[in-house]
């Protein structure tokens, strides 16, 4: 799947999860204050994780699993979800939204799985439209 499809696929899945922030109750507001500019971040897996022990990479696992709960708590995570497949080089994607693309850069780098370079991120600014309402 080239780029684009990727980010028409979080483009999608994104709506699709709207309506369930709104069901629980919880108003999440994006950081950026009135903009609606949001953050698709690839996670590329690395070759080094592949070769790692097992309870190394159950320890960096269980660290970028606590990255993104608790990115999820600040109400900056829209959606994640892992891309498997063992022949698969994407190892997962999510929607965050930030203030800026340096601090979307900033938060994707605290991630565990990033600092032990198990998994590489590529970061792609973009814009959530509105389809329902029409001019």
């Amino acid at each position: 799947m080239t780029k684009h499809g990727f980010l028409l696929l979080a483009l999608v899945l994104s709506f699709s999860a709207a309506p369930v922030a709104a069901q629980s109750g919880k108003a999440v507001r994006s950081a950026a204050a009135g903009g609606n500019t949001q953050y698709l971040v690839l996670l590329k897996k690395a070759e080094q994780l592949r070769q790692a022990d097992l309870e190394t990479v159950a320890t960096i696992r269980a660290g970028h699993v606590a990255h993104l709960q608790q990115l999820t708590q600040q109400g900056r995570l829209t959606l994640a979800g892992r891309c498997p497949g063992a022949d698969s080089a994407l190892g997962g994607m999510y929607i965050l939204r930030a203030a800026s693309y340096e601090e979307a850069r900033r938060l994707t780098e605290t991630d565990p799985a990033v600092q032990a370079g198990s998994l590489t991120m590529e970061i792609y600014p973009w814009e959530k439209q509105d389809l329902g309402k029409r001019p």
